[in-house]
């Protein structure tokens, strides 16, 4: 999301979205607690305290956990029984969480308290607060969470956030029955991949300028023929930026059909934006809905049991994303592989002009380029085929969602996906400048090409090709976002308009 102004963001337990999660985990946002969030953290606690009073049976609360469920704990010990809980779920270990995936846990956590459903004193709030707002690093290791709550990743930061406070009873179960990192991380992974969805059709764009590829695919009569709602997202969006190309010119288009991975451009990338719509719609039900167990109904006066921290829908919902993502980063791959093509491109071997010494052009880049996509690939394998095992806590814990393993490769496939990306735009680029189509471009495609060439020249002869390394570098600064060097308005603003 860029250089847009870091304004406080508000907490309030009901209406977090994933551009708030942005705004706090990247941009360094600040967050407040409103009064009606405070009084709803008030409430809630109350219903524990008076639950407590009356001696009720409460799972964590007044009694143990898991294998020892229904053990009724000495009052006299809830508050050490209470840090032991925490130490007895702190096994974290392997590769720590980036400091924005770390505040992306952080608001997930905030934003759980002060809905009232955890049942924890305002301090506990509190003192997320003041870490978010000092901007206070914590080390939290990605490895330990099988998807029903992100318990020891969460312990990282609750073991040392409260180092200094006394828990009261029920507070630790409200602490580490939480997703936050499997939501935070999620959060983080549906905005990338959408960036990617949006900008990859501007690179897809300058592509079928590269092969003079034929535009009837972005016709009226395709998109009429076949009425997906991604489907005609896609075909608007590679549709303006070739308005006024070569392409719709007698003589544009090389052949009256193209290679799959040319053709199948807004029904990949289609086919994709509606995955994309189904994940926004589950997490941004989850962001403000309930993972704790057991949960605390100031309505009802009430805590009941439940398994809310069961993160199916999340999982699953992240898994048809990465494999939606999975044809349009193989498209892409397929794309370049046959512009660097002289067989099919009809250009000089390599994408460079024939020298003495022989060089093989982009075909070097195009092996990395096939490395980065299968390993992308490899990360749209399904997580909530679930580890098969019911010997856990005396058979309680027989099923598990995977969850936060699905956030973390949807973020690593993410990630590949913006080199992906780059990679294809700079062999775009070469390719249109070898076809002598960089004055006949579309309007759009024109301010994109200049852009590359801005940043890497054209490599002819005997030159080495290009690093990519400023290209990429130049598209984090812009957030992936091309349509900030195509019009004014924000990319949200960009997308609201078509």
């Amino acid at each position: 999301m860029g250089n847009e102004v870091n304004s406080k963001v508000d907490i309030d337990g009901r209406s977090l979205s994933v551009e708030s999660v942005l705004r706090v985990a990247r941009q360094g946002a600040t967050v407040g607690v409103p009064p009606l969030a405070w009084e709803q953290i008030r409430s809630g606690r109350e219903v524990v305290e008076r639950l407590v009073s009356r001696g009720d049976l409460v799972y964590g609360v007044t009694s143990s956990v898991g294998a020892k469920t229904g053990v009724l704990l000495d009052p006299e010990h809830y508050t050490e029984f209470n840090w032991r809980l925490l130490e007895t779920h702190n096994f974290g270990h392997g590769p720590t969480a980036s400091p924005e995936v770390v505040r992306s846990m952080l608001v997930i956590l905030l934003n759980s308290m002060a809905s009232g459903r955890l049942g924890v004193r305002p301090i506990l709030a509190e003192k997320i607060v003041d870490a978010l707002n000092s901007d206070r690093h914590f080390t939290v290791h990605l490895w330990g969470s099988t998807g029903e709550s992100d318990m020891s990743p969460v312990v990282d930061i609750v073991l040392d956030l409260y180092d200094d406070v006394q828990l009261a009873a029920g507070e630790a179960i409200a602490l580490i029955n939480s997703s936050a990192l499997s939501i935070g991380s999620a959060a983080l992974a549906i905005y990338d991949i959408e960036q990617l969805l949006h900008n990859g059709c501007v690179v897809a764009a300058l592509s079928m300028e590269g092969f003079a590829a034929n535009p009837s695919i972005l016709s009226d009569a395709a998109v009429r023929s076949r009425p997906f709602e991604g489907l005609a997202l896609a075909t608007r969006l590679i549709k303006n930026e070739l308005e006024g190309s070569y392409l719709y010119k007698e003589h544009g288009p090389r052949h009256l059909q193209d290679p799959l991975c040319f053709r199948s451009l807004p029904i990949t990338y289609g086919n994709a934006f509606d995955v994309l719509d189904f994940a926004k719609k589950q997490i941004g039900i989850e962001l403000n809905a309930s993972q704790n167990n057991p949960v605390v109904s100031i309505e009802d006066d009430a805590m009941v049991s439940v398994a809310n921290f069961d993160m199916l829908s999340l999982s699953m919902a992240l898994d048809a994303l990465r494999l939606a993502l999975a044809p349009v980063v193989t498209g892409s791959t397929e794309r370049l592989a046959k512009l660097v093509d002289s067989y099919w491109s009809g250009l000089s071997i390599g994408l460079i002009n024939a020298d003495e010494l022989g060089l093989p052009g982009f075909n070097g880049l195009a092996q990395v380029h096939k490395s980065l996509t299968s390993e992308a690939r490899l990360l749209a394998a399904p997580s909530v085929n679930e580890l098969a095992s019911s010997s856990h806590s005396n058979g309680n814990l027989d099923r598990v969602s995977m969850a936060s393993l699905s956030a973390r490769r949807s973020m690593e496939m993410a990630t590949l996906s913006k080199s992906i990306l780059a990679f294809e735009l700079q062999v775009a680029a070469q390719a249109v400048e070898m076809r002598e189509v960089q004055t006949m471009l579309g309007a759009n495609t024109t301010k994109v090409f200049r852009f590359v060439r801005s940043l890497l020249p054209f490599a002819g002869g005997s030159q080495r090709v290009p690093h990519p390394a400023p290209l990429m570098d130049a598209l984090e600064k812009i957030d992936y976002d091309l349509h900030r060097i195509l019009c004014p308005l924000r990319a949200t603003e960009y997308r609201e308009a078509i």
